[in-house]
């Protein structure tokens, strides 16, 4: 399952399209939250997410996800 978090729906939809079009299996959230539920159900092959979350363009909020599931993955 390949997972897809981003905040705008249009990414989301789009990437959804196009991925389960050529065949894979896709899962989508739009908060960091719902990532770690749907992650939690079921451990992604691959994650292809947004880095930020709001207005900030640091990438922060990216980084802070990726530490939050590489922790419950443990």
């Amino acid at each position: 399952m390949i997972l897809v978090i981003d905040d705008d729906i249009a990414v989301r939809t789009s990437l959804k399209f196009l991925l389960k079009k050529e065949g894979h299996q896709v899962n989508t959230a739009d908060s960091q939250e719902t990532a770690l539920l749907v992650i939690h159900e079921e451990i992604p092959e691959l994650i292809l997410m947004d880095m930020n979350f709001s207005l900030e363009t640091s990438g922060k909020e990216g980084i802070e996800l990726l530490k939050k599931i590489k922790k419950n993955q443990r």
